[in-house]
């Protein structure tokens, strides 16, 4: 079977179809009853020449032939009592045993024949093979094997074993008559096997087709979007179920329906011109016949029929509006401040685009406000940013109240604010009229405490002014502009304003190169230390001095620290020059304490809160002094009063570790910060030094005195040891002597600040 399965490919019943066996069957039951009557013939015919062992053959090809027409009898009426293959293998081995059995009937018989029988009994045998091809034909396998059983053994016979020239020429013949067959059956084979292709083919195809029909009906109809089909009367012909939904409408109102009568026409010119010029796009609003504002994106495009006519147009409709909605929300949070609904710095920038861009620009002046909130720190410090925050929505409130939409409001950052007036003017004199009464509406603005949560608060801010010359388009100058006046006015005080000009600019970049040149003097060691005394009032001995820091400008020369500490803290350098300062201040110390010279209580230093508050101050404080073998009570840090009141918790955290150490802490200028009692009592210094600014008019000035004494009161009742700075002339002395002969004082009346040498000689030694 394994020969024959690779020979003729009969493995492939696996994939044989039902219609092969059916068509197998239905032809043997037909051809079959008249093979058995060839049978018949053969017997009587032939019996005489051959003998009784034809009777044998007969039997034998019956009960095949039988056996054959019971199966197709059972197939016909029983064709699930066994699987194809096993119907295709029955059929095919009866098939090829039946043409065994008459190639042996005639193997035997020829032989013995005389040529007139041996030529009839191959006409017969033509006319077994004829039949047996046309009923075979639906299994060319089967065909095959069935002529090449009944055929080629006995050609090959007559061929080489039966004598005489007849044979060998009906042997030749009948393998013609093979090859014949075999060629017909083969093309009819692959003609059929083509046909049958092509027949899937188009069954595949005929699938696809309506698979593809299905699908695009159910598209239409299910699809997302709306759709609907027109024609070039603009006549609405056919609607999806997505269109309907979104305008509300019934399938029966809106076939038919004209689209111009539709109420709103903004979207019908895309849809005329679509037939005219191709695909065309509409985004935007869109009011329905029920009154619903809408925004749409219609894309229409023209139908063609089979030559290429337009016949209509086909458009997909969009419902846009919530994206609509959510876009403009997003644009609008892009250009605005979350918290109070004014124009954030982007929003800014675009108004300021916008404005310098019109025509009117570059005849008009304008006019830019730049606010900032005084004391706005000590509001989020002392009651929290919730309240820092319900503070700034209500000043932008009362601003935009005040001012009027007219003018760009914009809440730059943190507690700044922009104000824009735009075009006031062509004439200079009448925009700076102008401006000033903008001035006064801004500062009504802050003339009311606000009242936050049962909280009165007084606010006030610094205005810087920039006056928008016509035509100059420079967004980022006119700013920084503004940020120069504004944060002149700042150094003013409260409630100031500041218009900006080029001295100020002049100004800012000098303190701009003074940053940039104080990060070089660090290395180039252009900082020096001066110390002046501390001594008792009543005998003018000397106990202490304050160590202060100048700075030798290669330009400028000796420059006193009020010259330049404020713009190392604006810059952030001060950490350095603090860190710098202790370890010189250690030096100092223990190099005077080597020469024997050391005879001070204490020497002071002033420390900044920035950098106070630096996490890690205190071990590294602790860290230079014994790096240097000075002791803790050797320096004494002086913080000043503002500085401690802003900071409050945090500094005094670090100070209580600092007093662990043994080192003592100094109120430094006194006076000029609103310290409470409270705070005096829980710092707990040793030191309280009255700033110099007391000192100022004190012979003449009777409050002064008083308040001089008071303050004093105040440190002798909390035990702080008291240090008067700035006293210059005896009349001043002894005034605060007869007040307190206990005290001590610094000043030009004893000694300026001096460098280190002279000090050392003029007090040391």
């Amino acid at each position: 079977m394994i020969f024959l399965d690779r020979l003729f490919g009969t493995n492939e019943h696996i994939i044989i179809k039902k219609e092969i066996l059916q068509g197998l069957f239905r032809y043997a039951t037909r051809t079959l009853s008249a093979l058995l009557i060839v049978e018949a013939l053969f017997l009587f015919l032939f019996l005489p020449e051959v003998g009784n062992i034809l009777y044998l053959w007969f039997a034998a090809t019956s009960v095949i032939i039988l056996s054959r027409l019971y199966d197709a009898y059972r197939f016909r009426h029983d064709p699930q009592r066994y699987s194809l293959s096993v119907w295709h293998k029955k059929f095919l081995i009866k098939a090829w045993l039946t043409a065994f059995f008459f190639t042996l009937m005639m193997l035997y018989t020829i032989p013995q024949l005389n040529t007139y029988d041996q030529l009839f009994l191959f006409t017969i045998l033509l006319g077994v093979t004829g039949g047996a091809v046309n009923s075979l034909s639906s299994d060319h396998r089967i065909a095959l094997g069935y002529l090449a059983i009944l055929l080629v053994p006995l050609s090959v016979d007559m061929i080489f074993f039966v004598t005489g020239v007849n044979s060998i020429i009906m042997g030749l013949l009948l393998l013609l008559y093979f090859y014949s067959l075999v060629s017909v059956i083969l093309q009819a084979a692959e003609e059929k096997k083509i046909l049958e292709s092509k027949k899937q083919e188009i069954i595949r195809v005929e699938s696809e087709l309506y698979e593809k029909k299905e699908m695009l009906e159910l598209f239409f109809d299910q699809a997302p979007i709306g759709i609907f089909l027109y024609d070039t009367k603009y006549v609405i012909t056919d609607t999806n179920r997505a269109f309907l939904e979104l305008f509300g409408r019934q399938r029966e109102e809106m076939i038919g329906f004209r689209l111009e009568n539709l109420p709103d026409q903004s979207p019908i010119v895309p849809l005329r011109k679509a037939l005219t010029e191709g695909t065309q796009t509409y985004i935007g609003p869109y009011r329905s016949v029920k009154g619903e504002l809408l925004w749409v994106e219609a894309k229409t495009s023209p139908i063609y029929n089979s030559t290429h006519e337009i016949i209509g147009g086909i458009v997909l409709i969009e419902n846009k509006t919530k994206e609509h909605n959510a876009l403009e929300e997003l644009q609008y949070s892009a250009l605005h401040d979350s918290l109070t609904s004014l124009s954030n710095r982007r929003g800014f920038r675009k108004y300021m685009e916008k404005m310098i861009s019109q025509e009117k620009h570059s005849s008009y002046y304008s006019a830019l406000f730049y606010l900032d909130l005084n004391q706005f720190k000590q509001v989020n410090d002392s009651l929290g940013h919730a309240m820092g925050d319900k503070v700034l929505a209500a000043i932008a409130k009362r601003l935009t109240h005040q001012i009027g939409d007219a003018e760009n409001i914009t809440r730059l950052g943190g507690d700044e604010f922009i104000i824009v007036v735009p075009f006031i003017d062509t004439d200079l004199k009448r925009t700076k009229e102008s401006i000033e009464a903008h001035i006064q509406s801004i500062q009504q603005a802050f003339h009311d405490p606000f009242m936050i949560e049962g909280v009165r608060l007084h606010m006030k801010s610094s205005i810087g002014i920039v006056i928008i010359e016509p035509g100059f388009d420079n967004i980022e100058e006119i700013v920084r502009y503004a940020d120069i006046s504004m944060y002149q006015a700042k150094r003013h005080g409260q409630d100031f304003i500041s218009y900006y000009n080029m001295k100020l600019d002049e100004e800012r970049r000098k303190v701009f190169d003074l940053q940039h040149q104080l990060v070089a003097a660090l290395g180039n060691n252009e900082l020096e230390l001066y110390f002046q005394p501390i001594v008792q009032i009543k005998d003018n001995t000397m106990i202490a001095a304050e160590a202060l820091i100048r700075w030798e400008h290669p330009q400028n020369g000796l420059m006193g620290a009020e010259s330049f500490i404020p713009i190392a803290v604006e810059s952030g350098i001060i950490v350095d020059i603090g860190w710098w300062v202790i370890e010189q201040v250690c030096r100092q110390i223990a190099a005077w304490k080597e020469k024997g010279l050391w005879t001070l209580s204490y020497l002071s230093i002033n420390i900044n809160a920035k950098q106070l508050l630096k996490s890690d101050f205190a071990e590294v404080f602790i860290g230079k002094l014994e790096q240097y073998g000075v002791e803790s009570s050797d320096i004494k840090i002086e913080i000043t009063e503002t500085s401690l009141i802003d900071n409050f918790n945090m500094t005094q955290e670090v100070i209580l570790t600092l007093q662990r150490y043994g080192i003592g802490c100094a109120i430094d200028d006194f006076g000029t910060g609103y310290s409470s009692l409270s705070y005096l009592k829980k710092l707990s210094f040793s030191l309280l030094k009255i700033d110099k600014t007391f000192m100022d008019g004190l012979e003449k000035n009777r409050e002064n005195r008083k308040l001089v004494h008071t303050m004093i009161d105040i440190g002798k009742q909390f035990d702080y040891a008291i240090v008067v700075e700035g006293i210059e002339n005896t009349d001043q002395k002894e005034i605060i002597q007869k007040i307190d002969d206990s005290l001590c004082y610094q000043g030009y009346l004893f000694s300026k600040p001096v460098a280190e040498t002279e000090f050392e000689e003029s007090f040391l030694r």
